[in-house]
């Protein structure tokens, strides 16, 4: 950890941290049939074929530490495509991927910047849920079941100052930063889950330092078989970032740096396993973004950043989305 701390902190002072990239998949042409008013997971992968992709980030080819996870087996049985529409001037038909999580039999888990990308967005406009699904278990353009998206929510404190367009640059990044620790979101699907719940931790801070990034990234096999990265977790402010240090962000460092994009709302899962059990397969966190120096370059290859699952947070937003969000 000594050595990881050192390279981590080398890299912060040699970069020119001036932007924050959000890990949402490039637009996509819309896959919906215009009747059902749904994705259909079956052309999904005819639309990401033509699709206009984001910048790749890192090398072409996966690195042997990652690998590809079994939909029919816990803790990607569980795990799927969230898709938004998020209509454009030149393509009204766009779609953005994100990955997420069943946390009870009717509550997805992603991440905030997956219903509200206030990166690119920062007062909407924001993705329209009654037009999202979500795919589960999605691998190669299908998944086990499409569930319709009958309300979602916001961490409360994923929104950026009132103020935040009169700023100046420097201040809108020092504006963003600590937003960024709030950075969760749960969707109401119309249906249950029928592979059941991931378990999940909440304040779990100095039992778990190593977990398995999981999702869809872009960049291998272009986000159609689900992913897993492992890495060591520990938190921001445990080494100075400058401002990529705000209090409650989690950091998770390996050797894989092409599994960006598409990661978004992907669990964080400490013990994976294939055997489900009451210690295995914990999810202690999200996907949230990626730092970049510009759309091109990683700040801190191998990195990702999330927000720290508190009950004070966590748990008031499951009450409201599971009664309907109200």
């Amino acid at each position: 950890m000594r050595t990881l701390h050192l390279v981590v902190a080398s890299i912060a002072l040699a970069a020119d941290a001036n932007a924050i990239r959000a890990n949402v998949v490039a637009h996509m042409p819309n896959p919906a049939s215009p009747a059902a008013g749904i994705a259909d997971p079956n052309v999904l992968k005819k639309a990401r074929d033509s699709a206009i992709r984001l910048a790749q980030v890192g090398p072409s080819t996966a690195s042997p530490e990652l690998y590809t996870g079994n939909p029919a087996e816990a803790p990607f049985k569980w795990m799927g495509l969230l898709i938004n529409p998020m209509p454009t001037a030149q393509n009204p038909d766009a779609y953005d991927y994100c990955t997420g999580q069943f946390i009870t039999p009717k509550v997805v888990l992603t991440a905030g910047h997956c219903l509200k990308d206030l990166q690119n967005h920062p007062t909407g406009p924001w993705y329209d849920l009654t037009k999202a699904s979500f795919v589960l278990q999605y691998q190669n353009g299908g998944g086990s079941q499409t569930f319709k998206i009958v309300c979602g929510e916001t961490d409360p404190l994923w929104v950026y100052p009132s103020n935040y367009s009169s700023m100046t640059a420097d201040q809108q990044l020092a504006a963003r930063f600590p937003v960024w620790a709030h950075d969760i979101a749960m969707v109401l699907v119309d249906g249950t889950s029928p592979t059941g719940a991931m378990p999940y931790a909440l304040d779990w801070k100095g039992k778990y330092n190593y977990a398995s990034r999981i999702g869809y990234p872009e960049n291998i096999l272009g986000s159609e078989i689900i992913q897993v990265v492992p890495g060591y977790v520990f938190f921001a402010d445990a080494i100075q970032l400058g401002v990529y240090s705000p209090p409650n962000v989690v950091v998770q460092w390996g050797p894989v740096t092409d599994a960006t994009q598409g990661m978004s709302g992907g669990a964080w899962v400490a013990n994976l396993s294939a055997t489900e059990g009451p210690n295995n397969n914990v999810l202690i966190a999200m996907t949230s973004a990626l730092p970049v120096t510009d759309y091109n370059a990683p700040l801190f290859p191998g990195g990702a950043f999330a927000a720290y699952l508190t009950a004070a947070e966590f748990n008031p937003l499951l009450t409201s989305v599971s009664n309907g969000c109200k």
